[in-house]
């Protein structure tokens, strides 16, 4: 097995910090074959998981549908001037809200994959007012009030060799420092330090 240089891993982990390529055969010539196996095991995860989020279900495309409807009430309510046409207007989105989210509570509690897609939980109580920033979004939505990326953010190959060569960093460094609290450790430090003294005077 290749012995992993962490001076020659952090120095790759400062390229892709800068901005610069790291290709693959320079983590395989620092890391090794495992190096780019683990880095192609983790693209083809990904691929997977951007797969999943490609395919919208049905039932998320109608919630969506329901808050654009309340999304347009409100803006409409923030045009116009006259005080009671906007209160109106309001009193319509808040329903449509609270409709679209009864709507997604059923659902969620049906279908377990559904939680995936939000942005958040789902079960919070009815007492307060909903408005756009209240209720939950679907983490695809390119709406202002969604909270996160969540689940459907896309991870970069860049960021995939970035995680390999952390996690052969902390590797070496978990190694080091369980062999250094190891009798076999404490033994040669103590050695080391023997020959250090002996070496000063």
């Amino acid at each position: 097995m290749q012995k992993l240089q962490p001076s020659k891993i952090e120095a790759l982990l400062a390229k892709l910090a800068n901005g610069k390529n790291v290709s693959l055969r320079d983590l395989e010539n620092v890391l090794g074959l495992v190096g780019l196996v683990e880095y192609e095991e983790l693209w083809e995860a990904e691929l997977k998981r951007r797969g999943f989020f490609d395919n919208k279900p049905t039932a998320l495309a109608e919630y969506e549908v329901m808050l654009k409807r309340a999304d347009l009430l409100i803006a409409r309510a923030e045009r116009v001037d006259a005080e009671k046409s906007a209160k109106n207007l309001r009193v319509l989105a808040e329903a449509e809200y609270k409709a679209a989210v009864e709507y997604l509570q059923e659902l969620a509690g049906k279908d377990i994959d559904a939680k995936k897609w939000l942005d958040r939980d789902t079960y919070w109580a009815f007492e307060y007012t909903f408005n756009p920033v209240q209720v939950p979004r679907l983490v695809t939505s390119r709406s202002i009030h969604k909270l996160t990326e969540g689940a459907s953010a896309k991870i970069s190959k860049e960021d995939i060799k970035r995680t390999v060569l952390q996690n052969a960093l902390d590797k070496i460094k978990a190694e080091h420092k369980a062999f250094s609290e190891s009798a076999d450790g404490i033994k040669l430090k103590g050695l080391l330090a023997k020959l250090k003294i002996e070496s000063n005077r």
